[in-house]
């Protein structure tokens, strides 16, 4: 349904509304500024910040499967259809829900990039090279050091979010609305398994990415996001006990940031996701 969207056409929505056009300009400025510059900085001057190197026994069941390369690289593009599907079937009259869309999008860069500057964080279980086009640009273009908070899985489950918040605001019922919301909500689960599946990303990274987004939008509540993690997992060739144990890491993870956070008077999360990769960072030097 929403693959079906040409990517053309949903560019054209952006091109076509003066204010659109800005927000696109300013997103690309903050994909720039705020994940891509600090991670060749570091490359330049390694002093800079500490990094965090990740990594968990339940890594080693996770397979590789590089053809998930193409989920892997669609996250902003099944994104930005999603908004071309509200374009078309709501109108005009959703052009406020979409500004809002790409505004918070951006606030994720920035909240992710404001962590990124004082700790940077990579992964152990990063596959070699693999022969395929694909991941060539995606090693040249990604020194993978921004592995918590995951931009793909803040973005694609903020996607979920703000599908839930349209649909309730216009109160779009009936049969096409039911499949486009469950093809957003699998999609999102479709690619944090594909950032795990192409070995960019930790079991580790996913809850403390997870726990983010309730920070920053607590309507992604704690049900939303047991939910959320139930749906993991479950098409992969694991015995189950193995797949139980992955999605109880999730789950206690993601609960143990919400508990302290709200302990904290809902404040402070940056500061928890900092106190989470200073055990990994040597000698403890993550910038609280």
């Amino acid at each position: 349904m929403i693959h079906d969207i040409p990517s053309s056409q949903a560019a054209r929505m952006l091109l076509g509304d003066w204010r659109l056009l800005k927000r696109s300009l300013s997103l690309l400025w903050h994909a720039v500024d705020h994940f891509f510059l600090p991670q060749f900085q570091s490359l330049l001057m390694p002093w800079l910040r500490p990094v965090a190197s990740l990594s968990h026994p339940l890594d080693q069941h996770i397979p590789f499967r590089p053809q998930e390369v193409f989920t892997y690289l669609g996250y902003i593009t099944f994104w930005f259809k999603t908004l071309r599907f509200w374009y078309d079937r709501i109108g005009r009259d959703c052009l406020p829900d979409i500004r809002e869309s790409m505004d918070e999008v951006c606030l994720l860069y920035r909240e992710a990039g404001a962590i990124y500057r004082r700790c940077q964080s990579t992964t152990t279980t990063r596959a070699p090279l693999p022969m395929r086009p694909y991941f060539a640009v995606i090693y040249l273009l990604d020194p993978h050091l921004h592995c918590i908070p995951s931009l793909h899985i803040l973005l694609i489950c903020y996607n979920h979010l703000s599908a839930a918040r349209i649909l309730r605001r216009h109160r779009r019922q009936g049969a096409e609305f039911v499949r486009m919301f469950a093809a957003v909500r699998a999609e999102a689960v479709r690619i944090t398994e594909a950032v795990l599946l192409v070995k960019q990303h930790s079991i580790l990274d996913v809850a403390p990415t997870l726990f983010l987004l309730t920070a920053l939008f607590p309507q992604y509540d704690r049900e939303m996001v047991e939910d959320f993690i139930d749906r993991l997992f479950r098409d992969w060739d694991l015995p189950e006990p193995t797949q139980n144990s992955m999605r109880s890491l999730l789950k206690h993870g993601y609960a143990s940031f919400l508990a302290k956070w709200e302990a904290k008077g809902r404040s402070g999360h940056r500061e928890q996701v900092l106190h989470f990769l200073q055990r990994y960072t040597p000698g403890g030097r993550a910038r609280i």
